[in-house]
């Protein structure tokens, strides 16, 4: 029994190292600083032998304890988890009825009562098999080789926390996912392949970005072997997945629209921690024809439905401020009415902390650049394009960010972080505006205007350090600053903040923010200023995407 004062004994971490405890709620201190999973006070259970009384497996003997890295290296060869062609669990593609439903009440069933065990890292933790140090250890799961097990915990311990603003262990819907990829072998594969992927990008990202380490960011020994591994892992899950992918558009019904959306969403993750570039553009297609499709959400579904139709429509938006016309097929279900409507539904807790209604003024900003002046009056576009800045500006970020206490697992959260973070979004918005429509150049306080705005926009990134929770969600309005940076100082501080940016929320198409900047940058020094940065990423060959 704990005191009230708090837990009487070390947390389990702790007391298996012999260490002093600070016995902190909810979690130990010492266990957070050195960058563990605390284990907590409480009870912990290992399953041993014991057989399942209900769910899928009742009857059935759970799994052995599972052994340590070194035995299961003596034992296996790390790729034998890949290199086999045979389905895993016994779920051949198309098999029964895969219909996409509500987690079943039974507990056993129940994403949130899916068990985790993290095993803290040795102390050579990189010898490469450090992926067995992370282990889902629910009986739910035995069936699974210990690969996919780990990749799959890996998904809900760290990538997850990547998906949403605030992530809170009993309110992640992208968690609610893991039971569902018991049963579908695609989710499996797409999400084991994102995971594994986005593994290998965190083992190498202290490397200082271009090849140069300096001292203190150099690998442990091992960590490049371990990162090309992962790798390879999520380049063979991925092939497994788009084969399913292929096999599960065939019978849709059979498989469940929600598991294809889902598994869509996932590819076009897959590219953005890879690089960002090309591949997401079909992907993101597909997934507007699926939505199309869907029935709606089945009771307890909504959240995630929500999520993953808000990330859609998020990347299409955010794809379209750099796409030509005719980058995307004009029936899609991406259309300007009904962005509101479904960005709203996960605004309070989405990975981008901007306001729906800054997005919807820059999609309608990145239509109206595309529009033919041959067809429209200069006078008229620069008219549209001036309303939206000045709608941009006039929008109340304050209330906005204050909406977030209206949520209940919220009330914790700093509105000042969401004040910061959204007025980079609104001063981005309308940074691009300027540089989209050519002809506002001409405007009387053209110059001054950016300079006052991207001035204001360095200010708020300023007050969004790398420790906030928020900082990830800054990429995209960083950015737009380096891309209107002119000296130095400024290019410089860019290029430092997305090099953090890549440490601490590392996906690929940082690296190709960063390189995407330097075509700028170098254009900017040989050109005369008549084309704006936005008209030459436009170019449909460099065809990238920026989150």
């Amino acid at each position: 029994m704990e005191s009230v004062d708090g837990p009487r004994k070390a947390c389990h971490n702790c007391r298996r190292q012999r260490l002093r405890c600070d016995r902190a709620r909810p979690r130990c201190q010492k266990c957070v600083a050195s960058g563990k999973e605390c284990l907590g006070y409480g009870k912990l259970f290992t399953w041993t032998g014991a057989v399942a009384s209900r769910g899928k497996l009742a009857g059935r003997t759970s799994s052995a304890p599972l052994a340590s890295p070194s035995k299961a290296t003596a034992r296996r060869d790390p790729r034998s988890a890949f290199v086999s062609s045979r389905p895993q669990s016994g779920a051949q593609p198309g098999h029964g009825k895969l219909k996409y439903r509500t987690p079943d009440p039974n507990p056993d069933l129940n994403p949130d009562a899916v068990e985790l065990v993290v095993r803290p890292p040795s102390n050579t933790a990189w010898n490469g098999f450090n992926r067995l140090g992370i282990v889902l250890v629910d009986p739910l799961f035995q069936d699974l080789n210990p690969f996919y097990r780990h990749y799959l915990s890996y998904f809900t311990q760290r990538l997850c926390k990547d998906l949403v603003s605030y992530d809170a262990p009993d309110r992640n819907p992208f968690r609610g996912l893991l039971p569902l990829t018991r049963d579908h072998p695609l989710l499996r594969h797409i999400v084991v392949a994102a995971s594994a992927a986005h593994m290998s990008n965190l083992v190498k990202a202290p490397l200082q970005y271009g090849g140069k380490s300096q001292p203190h960011l150099l690998l442990p020994a091992g960590a490049e072997e371990a990162s090309q591994r992962a790798a390879q892992d999520a380049l063979v899950a991925k092939h497994k997945a788009l084969s399913l992918m292929r096999h599960a558009l065939q019978q849709v019904d059979a498989t469940g629209g929600d598991i294809i959306l889902a598994a869509a969403l996932f590819f076009i993750n897959i590219e953005l921690i890879e690089s960002g570039k090309h591949g997401w553009k079909a992907h993101l297609e597909g997934a507007g024809k699926i939505m199309s499709l869907l029935q709606p959400a089945v009771a307890g579904n909504e959240a995630l439905r929500d999520y993953i139709s808000s990330d859609c429509f998020i990347y299409f938006i955010l794809a379209s401020a750099f796409m030509p016309a005719a980058a995307f097929d004009a029936g899609s279900y991406f259309q300007s009415s009904r962005i509101s409507q479904i960005l709203e539904k996960a605004a309070a807790n989405s990975y981008l902390c901007c306001p729906p209604e800054i997005l919807a003024i820059l999609h309608a900003a990145s239509q109206l650049s595309n529009k033919n002046n041959d067809n429209d009056s200069s006078d008229d576009i620069s008219t549209t394009a001036l309303s939206l800045i000045q709608k941009a500006q006039s929008f109340d970020i304050g209330i906005w960010a204050n909406d977030v206490r209206q949520v209940s697992y919220l009330q914790h959260v700093s509105v000042q972080s969401r004040i910061h973070t959204g007025s980079a979004h609104r001063i981005a918005a309308c940074l691009y505006i300027l540089q989209a429509i050519p002809n506002l150049r001409a405007i009387p306080g053209h110059d001054d205007l950016a300079k006052t705005l991207s001035d204001d926009l360095f200010r708020h990134l300023s007050s969004v350090p790398e420790e906030d929770v928020n900082f990830k969600a800054t990429a995209w309005p960083t950015f737009i600053a380096g891309a209107e940076a002119s000296t130095l100082d400024r290019r410089a501080w860019v290029m430092d903040r997305l090099q953090k940016l890549v440490v601490s929320c590392p996906w690929g198409f940082l690296y190709t923010a960063m390189d995407t900047l330097q075509i700028i940058w170098h254009l900017d020094s040989q050109s005369d200023g008549a084309r704006s940065w936005v008209q030459t990423l436009k170019d449909p060959n460099l065809n990238f995407l920026i989150v």
